[in-house]
């Protein structure tokens, strides 16, 4: 009897140990969301990344101003709805085409000295930009491909310009519809670029005054440097009411040289609430 009840205790010792590690390694609330979220984003850039490649095979065949090319173009931009001009640039910075008929005067303009033209005839390789303020007259991001000619000389390169949070919101709406969480994204140097609050996009973490606490500067320096992480900061609601608790998770997203904060919160009191 006596091992007999040795055993039990020690059964119930593993079992109460086990159960401690599965607390221990419970991933941060919102975990689920973030990953799905930033599959979601890198997924959206990576397939504007594959039109804007086959509008630059199309070029490189057809020439940069060929017919073929500018319906290459045409269907990029009908694959992605959020896309609001294309400019195929030449290698000497000169616009040779630009989609929709719209952008049809900066045709022949030389954006030589603009530092994302510069940038994608330095590397010839396909990239995703900051946000800028583009000639088209809106902040927005320029994902651009490199366009090689038949003998493999380059010929320039074709750039598709968007709004971040256009794009954004389309790939992190499935996981956090009817959730009760919220994302926003920052670039690292602190530029909001998308918000489930929508007057949050295009402020900046380090210089708003809503965000001057040191508290916040804290939790916000954090998310700039780490690529990933989670943390417990106060800030207003979403209806600026009253401050509120917020457990926040975050990860990287991005591909071809940018880096975007994917941050997921919850209001924990909320949910309490609610329950």
């Amino acid at each position: 009897m006596r091992i007999t009840a040795g055993i039990a205790a020690l059964l119930i010792a593993v079992a109460a140990l086990g159960a401690g590690c599965m607390e221990e390694s419970r991933p941060p609330p919102g975990e689920a969301v973030l990953q799905e979220a930033v599959a979601g984003i890198n997924g959206e850039l990576a397939s504007v990344r594959t039109s804007a490649g086959e509008s630059a095979r199309v070029l490189g065949e057809a020439g940069l101003t060929s017919a073929a090319g500018n319906e290459a173009v045409r269907q990029a931009m009908l694959n992605h709805p959020y896309t609001e001009s294309t400019l195929v640039v030449t290698k000497d910075g000169i616009v040779a085409m630009a989609v929709p008929d719209s952008y049809a005067g900066t045709v022949g303009s030389d954006i030589s000295s603009h530092l994302e033209t510069a940038r994608a005839v330095r590397e010839r390789v396909p990239l995703v930009s900051e946000v800028f303020p583009l000639a088209e007259g809106y902040a927005g991001v320029a994902q651009s491909y490199p366009v090689f000619g038949k003998g493999g000389e380059y010929l320039g390169f074709v750039s598709i310009a968007y709004r971040p949070d256009a794009l954004i919101g389309r790939a992190v709406a499935p996981p956090t519809n009817g959730s009760p969480y919220d994302i926003w994204v920052t670039q690292t140097d602190g530029l909001v670029i998308y918000d489930t609050t929508p007057e949050e996009i295009g402020k900046n973490l380090f210089s708003d005054p809503a965000y001057r606490s040191p508290a916040l500067q804290d939790a916000f320096s954090r998310i700039a440097a780490e690529p990933s992480g989670s943390l417990v900061y106060s800030f207003w609601d979403t209806g600026w009411a009253q401050t509120v608790t917020k457990e926040a998770v975050w990860g990287t997203a991005g591909i071809d040289g940018t880096e975007w904060r994917v941050v997921v919160t919850q209001n924990p009191d909320a949910e309490e609430t609610a329950a």
